[in-house]
């Protein structure tokens, strides 16, 4: 399985640097593609419906834009796509007859008016927003996890040796400030699989004991920092004050 992906990963790279291999892949792909866009919007979707279209387009786009660093190259497409899927979505709520979609139609919160014809409008994005909201942290949970795993790291660990306190935070903050100063040393820490944990304490001037207390927490924080995990790292406070 492993194998396959590093195959399709390398395609995908390849893909990105040869115009004829790129459009070789879309073709091939097509199936895939359909099935990726069917999954994210939960109904059935042909090579006819504009949101194929897109999709099409954002794959293209994540073809582009892949490098090995972004993980295994059809959870990122599929984080792209997602982005672009939901993107239509909010254009399409606002074309048609005229109809006024209130301030707060992404806001969560609906108003029982009979008489507003953005109601509906304003259900049907949301519904869909929450399922693009839901699929892409799933997906970047799953991505996270796997990539936490080639470090002996279980993402279920994480609460147990996340910082309590608001001292131990802002120390872990440094330190991940320390971390990413100039030069960063992400590249060291990927190569090695290991936290570069004195030299850390020599810029941040943190205790070593706390570094090797939170070390799982530091590398999951710095991995979702450095990666493409926007939907993760929305929820997650780098502590950087």
């Amino acid at each position: 399985m492993e194998n396959r992906k590093d195959e399709e990963n390398l395609r995908a790279i390849k893909a990105g640097q040869d115009k004829e291999q790129k459009e070789r892949f879309l073709f091939d792909e097509q199936s895939h593609i359909l099935h990726l866009t069917a999954r994210i919007l939960k109904r059935t979707i042909t090579d006819s419906d504009e949101e194929y279209s897109t999709a099409l387009l954002a794959v293209s786009e994540a073809i582009d834009s892949y490098n090995a660093d972004k993980g295994d190259f059809w959870n990122y497409a599929a984080l792209v796509t997602k982005s672009r899927l939901l993107d239509d979505i909010r254009s399409q709520s606002k074309l048609g007859k005229e109809l006024t979609v209130a301030p707060d139609a992404f806001s969560g919160e609906i108003y029982d008016d009979e008489d507003d014809g953005s109601v509906s409008i304003r259900q049907q994005v949301q519904n869909k927003t929450a399922v693009y909201v839901d699929n892409t942290l799933k997906d970047e949970i799953e991505a996270l996890s796997q990539e936490l795993g080639a470090y002996g790291i279980d993402l279920f660990d994480l609460p147990a040796v996340a910082p309590k306190s608001e001292k131990t935070k802002r120390s872990c903050g440094r330190a991940l400030k320390a971390f990413f100063d100039p030069p960063p040393l992400i590249d060291e820490l990927k190569r090695t699989r290991t936290l570069q944990v004195g030299e850390i304490v020599k810029r941040s001037g943190e205790s070593r004991k706390l570094i090797d207390r939170h070390r799982k927490y530091l590398i999951a924080a710095i991995l979702v920092k450095a990666g493409d995990y926007s939907g993760i790292g929305s929820f997650i406070s780098m502590g950087n004050n």
